[in-house]
């Protein structure tokens, strides 16, 4: 696999109007879970809450140039042992191009090299079966554990999937 241009860069509390921007242009995930209104004051609080807690990171994904996406993780969370992805979300134009099977790779990867975490948790809408697959495809499993959180006027249902890290996938078949 050639090297994939792009990149996943921390985002400060001065980057809130790029990170803004990102969240405005995927609000049909928001829409999705029942977020009518994305509040003009998303990013700042995602920043500042980030900035309050010290193990919450928020990274813009970058293709070449141009912020494409954002991930949105905690380290040590739920527990010393875990690392949670809050949110990986790209730009309506440029999904489907492999950029977040891409940003996903990188992060874990990170995550398996630098850090002694032995897992990645996240939770998927249980009505997303398009973000569901796209887990279970890169070695995520269902663990039975689901909750509900309040969006809007909404309680979408999240099923929590989890990885382990430092296993290698199997070689695919030729």
């Amino acid at each position: 696999m050639s090297t994939p241009p792009i990149q996943l860069i921390p985002l400060q509390t001065d980057d809130r109007a790029l990170l803004q921007h990102l969240l405005e242009g995927g609000r049909d995930y928001f829409q999705a879970l029942g977020e009518e209104h994305m509040p003009p004051d998303m990013a700042e609080r995602m920043l500042l809450e980030a900035a309050h807690l010290g193990n919450r990171h928020l990274m813009a994904i970058q293709w070449e140039e141009t912020p494409v996406g954002v991930l949105d993780f905690r380290l040590r969370y739920p527990d010393a042992a875990a690392a949670y992805l809050g949110l990986i979300l790209l730009l309506p134009e440029w999904r489907g191009r492999g950029i977040g099977t891409w940003a996903l790779d990188i992060w874990e990867t990170w995550l398996d090299v630098q850090t002694p975490l032995e897992r990645v948790r996240t939770a998927v809408p249980a009505h997303l079966r398009r973000a569901q697959r796209f887990f279970l495809r890169r070695d995520y499993h269902l663990t039975g554990e689901s909750y509900r959180v309040p969006v809007g006027e909404a309680r979408p249902r999240l099923l929590v999937m989890e990885k382990l890290l430092g296993i290698e996938p199997p070689a695919e078949e030729p």
